[in-house]
């Protein structure tokens, strides 16, 4: 379906164009279900897309997915897991098919953990940093990146100029050796920014991550940065990953120097 096709739809689309991609899901594949698009007929076990549509909860493949909406991307992201695949249990497997509401239940209150989780470690941060700061500079300005005599950042500091002040970040390595770092802008957007940069790293992540933004130096985070940071949590072994205030906890984790920071 192409934008025209979008832009004639009538009142009879409605329920369609409400439709809401709840999760994308994978099975093991002899425990594979059944596409729910009428008239299909097969079953799927990769890439199983959960859509309310109209009131209804349908388990589509992602054949018939496209088919019905016009495109893989045409819901836009999915609200629990970013559209991942996430590979269901064997208990989870019985939901999707049983309890489909009582799966997405689940994963309702998986997500607000990992919300509820950063979020406390982010005002622990904050705190520890608080209790950290000499008294004699804690009013001060907000901290701005210094650079030295060589024109690099120093240790203690952040190499990205149009980064908050005094804000943290979230860094990760993922099991193919890559680093990212969540920073946020001083216009409040989230960038996702390769650590050390590497040649080709605008074509290393998908779209689920975020849009390359060649100026910056990294991705913006379009959607929520939760799907964002979900989808590298996916691809990375725990514990490699780090929240922190700390420019040396960023090396430590990922290498790199501040040469090769981007500007």
């Amino acid at each position: 379906m192409g934008n025209s096709d979008l832009n004639s739809m009538g009142e009879d689309d409605q329920p369609r164009r409400a439709a809401r991609l709840l999760a994308v899901v994978e099975v093991d594949k002899s425990e594979r279900v059944n596409c729910q698009e009428p008239g299909c007929g097969h079953t799927v076990y990769k890439a199983i897309h959960v859509v309310r549509d109209g009131g209804q909860l349908l388990t589509l493949g992602s054949t018939c997915f496209e088919k019905r909406y016009g495109g893989l991307t045409a819901l836009g992201t999915a609200q629990y897991g970013g559209g991942t695949g996430k590979r269901l249990t064997p208990e989870e497997r019985l939901l999707l098919t049983a309890n489909t509401e009582a799966l997405l239940a689940r994963f309702e209150q998986e997500q607000e953990r990992l919300h509820q989780e950063m979020v406390f470690k982010l005002e622990r941060l904050r705190e520890a940093q608080a209790r950290h700061t000499p008294p004699a500079i804690a009013p001060a300005a907000p901290v701005v990146p210094e650079y030295g005599a060589r024109g690099l950042p120093t240790r203690a500091r952040f190499p990205w100029p149009w980064m908050m002040p005094v804000s943290s970040v979230f860094a990760i390595k993922l099991r193919d050796g890559s680093g990212w770092v969540r920073v946020q802008h001083r216009d409040g957007r989230q960038f996702i920014v390769p650590w050390p940069s590497f040649e080709g790293w605008e074509e290393a992540l998908p779209p689920v991550v975020g849009r390359a933004q060649m100026e910056v130096g990294g991705y913006e985070v379009m959607g929520r940065v939760e799907d964002a940071l979900a989808f590298l949590r996916a691809h990375a072994n725990r514990p490699d990953e780090k929240i922190t205030g700390l420019w040396a906890d960023v090396i430590t984790l990922l290498g790199g120097t501040s040469g090769s920071a981007t500007t």
